[in-house]
């Protein structure tokens, strides 16, 4: 038995009883039950027992109760219960001085019920704290499996898991992004010591306890479920459920958002599926998703293509699927409707500008965000050799075919001008698209022209010269950038950029010289492509 005699207040038919001394002391725990009314009975008292007696032993004299006090609070006892009415009709005041001075407690049994009765309700109490904890888990455990069977609304499962588990949770990504919070902790506090080893801990932090379970997915971490319990008792007891809680998270975390989540999501992603692939016409598109497009205020659509090098196909479907998570958490895009199609060997995004973000945001900012993001996340993190192409932004539903078809142009325009860049913007390559149509003549003496006075030079020289010059303008005239994409010191870029200056007389600093030369250097790109 583990009750404090508190408790033990609390529980019928001893709630009927009357704290007569000792108050203070009410916090002793109550560890078993005896009952008391032979003389020598302090002899074989244990500590933490609740005694109850009809002071049929001490009916004689009031010291002999004293005694027994005094006895009872050395051997560490929880309490002394006794019923009046049979041989003592109160208590002597001796007595209830001494148990206050003890800070032992006294108690008036109610005359009505036996002992039999108040043992009885305190083991049955003490059972139902007991199992409570259990059935507590259970019901955890229970609610945890239907979930994961029927998730209902995913968008609102992370919500729905910190409500099963009745504790402040949050939930970190990969790169260390609060994807969700409920606790009151700052984000200093919840990433303290970050980044984290993949593995269970729990520890004692500034605001409590703190358990971080990692989301693991074939073996491989993609972030980490956070539980902050009131105390080390509530772990003890909960933490397979804590566990349990994280194996259905990050089963679900790669579905969050999926297509097919939704009636509503399904039926977009359907109609996108088969109009990207051509097979439904404009007209019957707008039909299909007019009931839709009601529900929804968005005024302009990006169309994102990604895919991976050749020679790492065989970590396609793992690799963009962790792309497309990032994608789903991170802050910027987390409450924007973005949809992502696996096509063949790559995958495509559409993702929308909400209305009411139109007077917070133009239409280039929206596409430089969503530039930023996916080169962001591939920076961060891109075994698989990923590489983005990036359309223009379409302000009608349909164009968004259009809008496929430009990021298939810029793909097909990178590998034609060997660019090494992971992002490609159509719009950046929107004059190669429309340049490659003029025959390669004109193109290859135009560039001639310009770039003679060091296609002159040997091959050695000319070739750096050029890449530089190409390095240059590929990353905006920005020399730092230019120095670490060509692995050389900073001083070297500017040394080159002057040399290339005097040789083809041009001003690099300004914008005219500058359209030259890297129509020039297109041209020949071209040119030399085309033969």
């Amino acid at each position: 038995m583990n009750l404090t005699i508190e408790e033990a207040l609390q529980n019928y038919p001893l709630s009927r009883a009357r704290i007569v001394a000792g108050a203070e002391g009410l916090n002793r725990v109550i560890k078993s039950v005896n009952t008391m009314d032979a003389p020598d009975v302090t002899d074989w008292i244990k500590a933490g027992e609740m005694v109850f007696t009809t002071a049929f032993a001490i009916k004689d004299t009031p010291e002999d109760f004293l005694n027994l006090l005094q006895k009872l609070n050395d051997s560490n006892a929880a309490g002394l219960g006794i019923k009046l009415g049979r041989y003592w009709n109160e208590i002597p005041q001796i007595v209830i001085n001494e148990a206050n001075r003890l800070h032992f407690p006294l108690l008036e049994l109610p005359y009505e019920f036996t002992f039999a009765d108040q043992m009885s309700a305190l083991i049955e109490m003490e059972i139902e704290k007991n199992t409570r904890p259990l059935q507590d888990a259970l019901t955890i455990q229970k609610n945890l499996v239907r979930f994961a069977l029927q998730p209902g609304d995913s968008e609102h499962y992370f919500e729905r898991i910190g409500e099963i588990l009745s504790h402040p949770i949050a939930i970190i990504g990969t790169r260390g992004q609060i994807l969700y919070n409920t606790c009151s902790w700052s984000e200093e506090e919840i990433l303290k010591d970050w980044p984290w080893n993949p593995r269970y801990t729990k520890k004692r932090a500034t605001n409590g306890w703190i358990c971080a379970v990692p989301l693991l997915q074939e073996e491989n971490c993609i972030g980490y479920l956070l539980i902050m319990p009131d105390n080390s008792n509530t772990i003890q007891k909960e933490e397979v459920l804590f566990h349990q809680a994280a194996e259905i998270l990050s089963f679900h975390m790669d579905r969050f958002q999926d297509d097919y989540q939704s009636i509503d999501s399904y039926h977009w992603t359907l109609a996108i599926d088969r109009y990207l692939q051509r097979k439904i016409s404009p007209e019957q598109f707008l039909e299909q998703t007019r009931a839709l497009q009601a529900q929804t205020q968005e005024i302009a659509y990006i169309c994102i293509k990604t895919v991976v090098s050749s020679h790492q196909l065989y970590s396609l479907s793992k690799d963009l699927r962790k792309l497309r998570r990032e994608l789903i958490y991170h802050p910027y895009l987390q409450h924007k409707k973005c949809y992502h199609l696996f096509h063949n060997e790559h995958m495509i995004s559409i993702i929308t500008l909400p209305e009411q973000e139109r007077k917070q945001l133009t239409i280039i900012d929206f596409s430089d965000q969503i530039s930023s993001v996916f080169e962001e996340l591939l920076h961060d993190n891109d075994p698989a050799e990923l590489r983005c192409y990036i359309s223009k932004p379409k302000y009608n539903l349909a164009d968004i075919l259009a809008a496929k078809d430009e990021c298939e142009h810029a793909e097909h325009l990178s590998e034609k001008l060997n660019l090494s860049r992971k992002i490609t913007l159509f719009s950046n390559l929107e004059f190669n698209y429309i340049f490659q149509h003029i025959p390669a003549t004109v193109l290859s003496q135009f560039s001639t022209n310009l770039l003679r006075p060091l296609l002159d030079k040997n091959v050695e020289y000319s070739t750096e010269m050029i890449k530089t010059l190409d390095t240059f303008l590929e990353h905006e005239a920005n020399v730092t950038e230019t120095a670490q994409a060509l692995y050389v010191h900073r001083n070297t870029v500017l040394y080159r950029l002057d040399k290339a200056s005097e040789l083809l007389e041009i001003d690099l600093k300004k914008v005219s010289h500058l359209m030259q030369l890297k129509l020039a250097l297109l041209f020949r790109k071209l040119a030399k492509d085309s033969n």
